[in-house]
């Protein structure tokens, strides 16, 4: 009897509790953003690499002349077998030379536009904080996901919206970038 007893302290405890928990419930409202999904589709993104593009085009094409010059002179040198001993030595000296600078130019362009692309990127990602705080809000959000997410039902991804919402921003805004 008196495990009859404990049983059903146990069974009304259980019950009890089950049903505040039930009562209690809130069902949340997730959603997920593929960032680089966005930051392929935005419209923002374009402009981004479009302004990259156009500012270091002009360095790009001064490396590949150098290139060409470096390949030039091997030519001089392949081809032209009346070049005496000596010039030979100046023309490689002179190519060696070139490709050092060449490498450093390089260098530092690559550099260069990794951290112009980096600022733009970084641009961007505010745009796009700002656009995620919006539909958080406006769509009664509990919680948005970004990065990190191994699942992702198609019911909570809300990438394209965000997309969406990046084109409709007015031009000032990306321009402010």
């Amino acid at each position: 009897m008196n495990i009859l007893i404990q049983t059903f302290i146990a069974l009304a405890v259980l019950i009890t509790t089950g049903s505040y928990a039930i009562a209690d419930s809130h069902f949340y409202k997730i959603g997920f953003v593929n960032t680089a999904k966005v930051l392929k589709q935005a419209p923002q993104a374009r402009k981004v690499e479009d302004r990259l593009k156009a500012e270091f085009e002009p360095r790009e094409a001064q490396l590949k002349e150098k290139r060409h010059e470096i390949i030039s002179l091997e030519e001089q040198i392949k081809t032209d077998k009346s070049i005496s001993s000596t010039t030979r030595r100046k023309l490689e000296r002179e190519i060696r030379l070139k490709v050092s600078q060449l490498k450093f130019l390089e260098q530092e362009f690559r550099e260069d536009q990794n951290l112009r692309r980096n600022e733009g990127i970084r641009e961007l990602q505010q745009i796009i904080a700002g656009v995620l705080e919006k539909l958080g809000d406006r769509g009664k959000y509990d919680l948005i996901l970004t990065e990190g997410v191994s699942y992702v039902s198609g019911q909570i991804d809300i990438t394209e919206q965000i997309v969406e919402m990046l084109k409709l921003l007015p031009e000032s805004s990306e321009d402010s970038q």
